[in-house]
């Protein structure tokens, strides 16, 4: 038998009204390597929180059997350090010695410090967030020889494949556990939707041919009904036959009442929603003939004394979705903005219609429904748009919910939905999924799919890249190069 790290038992979260953690038992044991996924907002966090003692908002009973290093999602930079410091992991983390840091840096710096003291637990909280893919492959190699219990938060597919052992997926306060990685995971999902798409089909099946035989009954009493109705012109020798009928009409009837009642203890099955299939219309206007309408020609890109592309030449073509790798500072977001901004030695088709990727405030000033916001910014009818909201996980109640009334990730999903929906044969995203849930990535997936423009993009993330990206070019060394 396992040696129990932790154990949390009946375990309840609530917010205001909203539950948001019911959890009978859930346990973790020695060498175990555990991935929390889930929703933005559905707990996730709070759960690695409270398995920390760094939550006291619950009721319920924690118990530990060892002590638990615990790496936050968001916490202050405290820059000082001990003789146990692993000043080593922070030198091969490339993390400089100085007190002006970006935001990767800090979490390299603040990962150098969780991973320092070792005990028996640890806990990671997007422990990936800004972190380049040399970074990330770097960290994977650090915990790969971690003796002990391991959980930790993450959307980032290519870490949670090369982690993963078990998978505790958090969706409406519950949560389930999947054995193996990512990729497992998402095997045994799809068995559990053939699963339950065969189930409703049965249902719907039982179901049709209850009513059916219910209606029979209902028919056949309802006749005989009319036959008694005519019962005055019955003659004496015919009515013992007439009262065959009554008693027929009642057995009718019975039977009709019993199969109503089988049907009301049928186990409904809804029907899981799927999303729908998308192919984005262009319209003549934003169609375009260049087979190259985004090029550059000796482009030289500084940010104040430092050079970080030196006089570099590119074609990225028509149609088709291209992401830019590199390391953190290498110059990926600043090559996007040179092409937004058609700096010198850009060669942009005057046809070009750029869409970009950005965070937005709107949601603070209007109670505008979200659906009649998007459908004043599009030409697409709104039987696209709905479907785009439900790829992006809204409910057709929920898309006449008010702007302002939406969460930080709702709002982030529109926005997303938006820059779709906008008239363009150009997208830009910079990091997409940073911050972003793993169903908003697959949704913003399905999107790249089957947009018909031209897509350029930078990310760390190596999966979401392998998924989307037809073309790859890495910054190294101040050069562009194409990846074969």
């Amino acid at each position: 038998m396992n040696e129990l790290s932790v154990k949390l038992k009946d375990i309840d979260v609530s917010f205001g009204n909203k539950d948001v953690l019911k959890i009978g038992e859930l346990t973790a044991y020695m060498n175990d390597r555990i991935a929390i996924i889930g929703p933005n907002g559905a707990g996730k966090s709070t759960l690695l929180k409270i398995i920390a003692g760094d939550f006291k908002g619950f009721e319920g009973t924690v118990q530990r059997e060892m002590d638990f290093n615990y790496f936050a999602q968001i916490d202050e930079l405290d820059a000082a350090v001990d003789d146990s410091f692993n000043f080593e992991l922070l030198s091969r983390l490339n993390v400089p010695d100085n007190t002006n840091l970006s935001g990767g840096e800090e979490t390299k710096f603040r990962l150098a410090q969780a991973l320092s003291e070792y005990k028996l637990g640890l806990l990671l909280d997007e422990p990936t967030t800004h972190l380049d893919q040399e970074s990330v492959n770097l960290l994977i190699d650090e915990l790969e020889y971690y003796f002990g219990t391991l959980i930790f938060v993450s959307h980032d597919r290519h870490f949670i494949n090369s982690m993963a052992d078990k998978i505790w997926e958090v969706s409406d306060g519950s949560v389930r556990e999947y054995t193996g990685n990512y990729d497992d995971y998402e095997e045994q999902k799809e068995q559990e939707n053939l699963e339950h798409e065969r189930q409703y089909r049965s249902f719907v099946s039982e179901k049709k041919r209850l009513e059916a035989a219910a209606q029979k009954q209902m028919e056949k009493a309802a006749k005989m009904g009319g036959d008694k109705a005519r019962k005055q012109d019955i003659k004496p020798d015919r009515l013992s036959s007439s009262k065959q009928k009554d008693t027929v009409q009642k057995q009718a009837f019975k039977a009709a009442k019993s199969i109503e009642s089988r049907l009301g203890r049928l186990d409904e099955v809804e029907r899981m929603e799927d999303g729908t299939s998308l192919r984005f219309p262009m319209s003549e206007a934003m169609e375009i003939h260049n087979k190259f309408p985004v090029m550059g020609q000796d482009v030289t890109v500084k940010r104040g004394d430092r050079v970080l592309l030196d006089r570099v030449s590119f074609q990225f073509p028509l149609g088709r979705t291209v992401a830019i790798i590199g390391n953190n500072g290498s110059g990926k977001s600043s090559l996007l903005h040179e092409i937004m901004e058609d700096a010198e030695g850009m060669d942009i088709s005057p046809k070009v219609k750029i869409e970009s990727y950005r965070q937005m405030d709107y949601k603070m000033f209007t109670d505008e429904p979200v659906i009649r916001y998007l459908m004043k910014q599009t030409e697409f009818r709104e039987p696209l748009v709905r479907s785009i909201l439900q790829n992006l996980g809204f409910s057709q109640d929920e898309v006449t919910k008010p702007l302002h009334d939406l969460s930080g990730g709702e709002a982030t999903r529109v926005s997303l939905a938006l820059m779709f929906v906008r008239p363009s044969n150009v997208i830009i995203l910079d990091e997409p999924t940073n911050f972003i849930d793993l169903n908003t990535i697959e949704a913003l997936e399905t999107f790249i799919r089957a947009y018909r423009g031209t897509i350029i993009l930078t990310s760390h993330d190596k999966y979401f890249v392998e998924r989307t990206a037809d073309l790859v070019y890495e910054i190294r060394n101040g050069k562009l190069d194409r990846m074969e």
